[in-house]
C-alpha cells in the first residue's frame, strides 16, 4: 500500500455536470489514498492538461462535445503519457464496446449506471497498478545499474530473466539468452567460481545463488561477478610480493658473497703481485682472479634483479642502441636466424643505463637462439605509445615500447608465471643459471618501466619492454664511469667494518698504500673512538650495513663532531638508495665504492677523496 501522505492526481474528463458530481462523490469513498482531482469537459481541454501535467490516472467519458464513442479513447490514448485510463460511459457495453476499449488499452470499463458501486474499486485498482508500474520501472533501473550480471532461472536452469550486465558478460544480445540453459551448475547458498567464454576470451567469474520465486514459480536468482580484472591484479600483487621477497633474499646473498669475494680478490691480487713473471704459481693465481671476476658478474646479476645495483643512466634513443648492437647480435645468433629491426625514426628518448639495456637485449637474443634451433626470425620493434590510463602498474603518460619477438618453440603456459623468477630455467642442466630473465626484469623495473611476456607453444614468444619517455635531449650525459689509479699516501684513515675478514683485507690494502690506520668493528665503536681520539683523522672508510649503528648514521655524527672529514662508503648491498653523480657512485650523498673492489680501485677512490678535501682541512693535516 502506498503511503497516505502521497498525493495522487486524477484527470476527470466529463462534460455532464451531474455525472461529474457523481464522480466526485464516488471518489470520496476512497480513504486509503490522498487524491487531487482535475476536471475538464472536452477532448481539447484534456489534451492541454495532459501536455501540461502528469497524472496517475484518467477517468474518461466517451461522449464529449468534440469527440464521441471509441474514437474518444483512441484520441486520449494517443496524447497521454501511458497513464491508466478508466472508461466511464453511458453507452451500451453489450455492443462490443467493452472489448474494443480493452483492445485500445483501457485499464477499466465502468458503466455510469454502476458508477457508485464500481468506480471506487476501479480507481483503487488503477492506483495500485500505477504503484506496481512505478516500482517495476524502479526495479528495472536498479537492476540495469548493477554492474554484476543478474540472471533468473527456473529450477531446471532455464533462463527467465537477465539484466544488461549479463548480456555484456556473455557477449550476447536480444532474446538469445532467454529460454536457453544457463550453461553451468548452480548450488544455492554457495559461492563458486566458473569460467565464461566471451569472444574467445575466458572470463573468471564468482557465482552466488539464492532461491526465490519468479512469476509465482520457484526459481533461482543467480548473481555473477566478473572477477577477471581483480584476479589479474591479485596475481600481479602476489607476483610483485614474491619478486620483492626474492629480491631481498638475493640482495642479502649478494652482500655476504661480495664480502667473501672482496677478501679473495684482495689477497689473490697481492699473491699475483708477489709472484715473479716466471713463477709457475702466477698462472694459477690469475686463474683464481678470473674465477673471482665471473663470480662478481654473478653477484652483479643478483643485484640488478634486486634493484640494488648502481646504474649510470644516460638519455638514450633505443633505435640507436639497437642499431649499434646489430653486429653483436649477428655474431651471437647463427646465420639460420633472420634478424629484423623495425624502429620508429621519431622514437622518444628514454633515461636508462645503456650497458644494462644492451644486457637485456643480449639475454633475450640468447633465449631466442635456444628457441630457434632450426632457424627462424628474431625481430625487434620500437614504437611510441601514449597510455591514457593506468595499465599493469604503469601510470598514464608517454612510453617507448620495444617488442623483442621470435617465432620459435614458445613457452608452455605453466612456465609463463615463473619465467622471471630467479634461478628458474627451462633449459637443460648446465645450460643456464636462471638469472637472465630475472636480471632483465630488474633492469627494466629499475629504469621505471615494465617487462612482460606473451608466448604460444609452436608459434613463438614476444617480450614487451615499456620505458617512460624523458624530456631530456639525447646525448645528455647524466653520469660517466671514470677509472683512475691514484697513488698511496701517509694520511690517517679510520676503517669501520663489521666483517673481520673484510677488515683485514681492506687494512692490508691501505697499509700497502702507505696509510696510517685506525679500525672499528661498527658505527657505535667508531663513534666512541672518535670521541676519545685526539689524533687527527683524515678520512673515514665505512661499511654501510652494520649492527648497532650503520654507516650513514655514523657519518651524520661525524659531520657534527669532525666537520670536513670525508667519508667513503663501501658496500656490496644496501637498503640506502645507490645513485651516481658526475661519474661517482654515491650513498647518502657521499662517495661510495662497491664490493668486491680491487686494491687499485680502493686506493684510487681514497686518494681522490683525500685530494678533494677543502684546503683548510688539508692544512690541518
Amino acid at each position: 500500500m502506498m503511503p497516505k501522505d502521497l498525493t495522487h492526481r486524477l484527470l476527470v474528463v466529463e462534460d455532464n455536470p451531474g455525472d461529474a458530481l457523481l464522480v466526485s462523490e464516488a471518489l470520496t469513498e476512497i480513504t486509503n489514498y490522498r487524491l487531487s482531482v482535475d476536471e475538464v469537459t472536452s477532448l481539447k481541454q484534456a489534451s492541454a492538461a495532459l501536455k501540461a501535467d502528469a497524472f496517475d490516472g484518467i477517468i474518461l467519458d466517451l461522449t464529449l462535445p468534440d469527440s464521441t464513442g471509441i474514437e474518444t479513447l483512441s484520441q486520449v490514448r494517443a496524447i497521454s503519457n501511458g497513464e491508466p485510463i478508466i472508461v466511464l460511459t453511458g453507452l451500451d457495453a453489450g455492443s462490443g464496446l467493452r472489448e474494443e476499449a480493452e483492445q485500445l488499452g483501457a485499464f477499466e470499463f465502468v458503466s455510469k449506471n454502476e458508477m457508485s458501486q464500481l468506480l471506487p474499486r476501479s480507481v483503487h485498482w488503477t492506483l495500485r497498478h500505477k504503484r506496481d508500474a512505478v516500482q517495476h520501472r524502479q526495479f528495472e533501473r536498479l537492476v540495469t545499474a548493477i554492474p554484476d550480471a543478474i540472471i533468473v532461472t527456473d529450477r531446471a536452469g532455464i533462463i527467465s530473466f537477465v539484466n544488461a550486465a549479463a548480456f555484456d558478460l556473455f557477449g550476447r544480445r536480444g532474446d538469445d539468452l532467454i529460454g536457453g540453459p544457463l550453461g553451468f551448475t548452480v548450488r544455492p547458498g554457495e559461492v563458486s567460481e566458473t569460467e565464461i567464454v566471451r569472444d574467445h576470451e575466458r572470463r573468471s567469474c564468482e557465482v552466488r545463488v539464492v532461491e526465490c520465486e519468479w512469476n509465482s514459480v520457484p526459481a533461482y536468482l543467480v548473481l555473477v561477478r566478473d572477477m577477471t580484472e581483480q584476479k589479474r591484479l591479485s596475481e600481479q600483487l602476489q607476483h610483485a610480493q614474491k619478486m620483492e621477497a626474492v629480491g631481498l633474499m638475493a640482495g642479502g646473498v649478494a652482500h655476504d658473497f661480495n664480502n667473501l669475494l672482496l677478501v679473495m680478490l684482495v689477497y689473490a691480487e697481492m699473491m699475483r703481485d708477489d709472484c715473479a713473471a716466471e713463477d709457475p704459481k702466477r698462472a694459477d693465481v690469475i686463474e683464481i682472479l678470473h674465477s673471482i671476476d665471473r663470480a662478481r658478474a654473478l653477484t652483479g646479476q643478483l643485484l640488478a634483479f634486486s634493484r640494488k645495483q648502481p646504474t649510470l643512466p644516460t638519455v638514450l634513443n633505443l633505435s640507436e642502441v639497437v642499431a649499434g648492437m646489430h653486429s653483436m647480435l649477428r655474431r651471437t645468433l647463427p646465420a639460420s636466424i633472420e634478424i629484423v629491426t623495425l624502429a620508429d625514426n621519431e622514437a622518444w628518448p628514454v633515461m636508462a643505463d645503456r650497458g644494462q639495456i644492451e644486457q637485456v637485449l643480449m639475454n633475450l637474443a640468447v633465449n631466442a637462439r635456444d628457441a630457434l634451433k632450426g632457424g627462424g626470425r628474431f625481430a625487434i620493434e620500437i614504437e611510441n605509445e601514449a597510455l591514457a590510463r593506468t595499465d599493469h602498474g604503469l601510470t598514464p603518460g608517454d612510453y617507448v615500447v620495444m617488442r623483442v619477438a621470435d617465432n620459435g618453440s614458445g613457452i608452455s603456459p605453466e612456465h609463463l608465471d615463473r619465467i622471471f623468477d630467479p634461478f628458474f630455467t627451462t633449459k637443460e642442466r648446465g645450460r643456464g643459471t636462471g638469472l637472465g630473465l630475472a636480471t632483465c626484469y630488474g633492469i627494466v623495473a629499475q629504469a621505471g618501466g615494465r617487462l612482460s611476456v606473451e608466448s604460444t607453444l609452436g608459434v613463438g614468444t614476444s617480450f614487451l619492454i615499456q620505458l617512460p619517455r624523458t624530456r631530456r635531449q639525447v646525448g645528455t650525459q647524466v653520469d660517466a664511469e671514470t677509472e683512475m689509479e691514484g697513488p698511496g699516501g701517509n694520511e690517517t684513515i679510520l676503517v669501520v667494518e663489521d666483517d673481520h675478514a673484510v677488515m683485514r683485507a681492506t687494512t692490508a690494502t691501505l697499509k700497502k698504500g702507505g696509510y696510517r690506520l685506525l679500525s672499528a668493528a661498527n658505527g657505535d665503536e667508531a663513534r666512541r673512538l672518535v670521541e676519545r681520539q685526539s689524533d687527527h683523522i683524515d678520512l673515514v672508510l665505512s661499511d654501510v650495513v652494520m649492527p648497532q649503528l650503520g654507516g650513514p648514521e655514523f657519518a651524520e655524527f661525524l659531520t657534527q663532531t669532525r666537520p670536513g672529514v670525508p667519508v667513503v662508503f663501501m658496500t656490496g648491498y644496501s637498503d640506502c638508495p645507490i645513485a651516481s653523480e658526475n661519474g661517482d657512485i654515491r650513498i647518502a650523498n657521499r662517495r661510495a665504492i662497491m664490493k668486491p673492489f680491487r686494491p687499485a680501485e680502493l686506493l684510487s677512490v681514497i686518494r681522490e677523496a683525500l685530494d678533494a678535501r677543502p684546503q683548510a682541512v688539508v692544512a690541518r693535516s
